[in-house]
């Protein structure tokens, strides 16, 4: 039979939730700026999703008009 121990540093719940997750910080341990370089981070995201957006229906038209099939 085996028995598996866990260490008492796990058993904390800031360390525990450390071990889990190393790159999740508290908000009270946050750099000020990672609320900005957030915001910036989904403004990248929407203009990458509005550009793909534009490609793909711009691409679908042009080869609607190329095989004839334009409403």
């Amino acid at each position: 039979m085996t028995t598996f121990t866990t260490p008492d540093a796990l058993l904390n719940a800031s360390s525990a939730s450390a071990a889990l997750a190393p790159r999740t910080r508290r908000s009270a341990q946050r750099s000020p700026f990672s609320e900005v370089r957030e915001q910036a981070r989904q403004r990248t995201l929407m203009l990458a999703a509005t550009a793909t957006g534009i490609v793909s229906v711009t691409v679908a038209a042009s080869a609607a008009v190329v095989l004839g099939l334009s409403a």
